[in-house]
C-alpha cells in the first residue's frame, strides 16, 4: 500500500469500487456467471478463504453479501446484467472517529485476490 492511500485513509474511513473510479483498483469487476452463481463463489470463497471475516448476512434477492471484522463492515453487492454476466461492488467501512489508514482499501483488494483464486474477471 502506497503513502498516498494511508495520507487519503487519515480523512477517509470508507472505500467503494464503482464504475469509474480515481484509483484503477477501485473499479467495479465483471464476471461471466450468472448472480446467484457468483452470489454462491463468493460465499464459498468468504467461508474459505477469509476465514477472519464474519459472514453476517446473504440476501439473495439484493444480491448482497455482508461481513464483518473487528471494527470493519464490508459490504460485496452482486448485479445481474445481460446474459450471464454479473458486476461486483464493494463498500467497506471503518467505524471510529478518525480514518481507516487505507485498510478499507486492502480488505477490498484482499477480497478480490481471494475471490480471483476461484474466478477470474472480464477484461476490460
Amino acid at each position: 500500500m502506497t503513502l498516498s492511500r494511508v495520507l487519503v485513509g487519515i480523512f477517509k474511513s470508507f472505500e467503494e469500487t464503482k464504475e469509474q473510479p480515481k484509483v484503477p483498483e477501485l473499479k467495479t469487476r465483471y464476471y461471466k456467471k450468472s448472480r446467484d452463481r457468483l452470489m454462491e463463489t463468493i460465499k464459498n470463497v468468504v467461508e474459505r478463504k477469509l476465514t477472519n471475516w464474519d459472514l453476517k448476512k446473504v440476501d439473495m434477492e439484493r444480491g448482497e453479501i455482508v461481513l464483518s471484522k473487528g471494527s470493519s463492515l464490508m459490504i460485496v453487492t452482486v448485479y445481474k446484467l445481460a446474459g450471464m454476466q454479473s458486476a461486483v461492488d464493494v463498500y467497506c467501512s471503518k467505524e471510529g472517529t478518525l480514518g481507516d489508514f487505507g485498510s478499507s482499501y486492502k480488505h477490498i483488494q484482499y477480497f478480490f485476490k481471494a475471490l480471483h483464486t476461484e474466478i477470474q474477471p472480464e477484461k476490460g
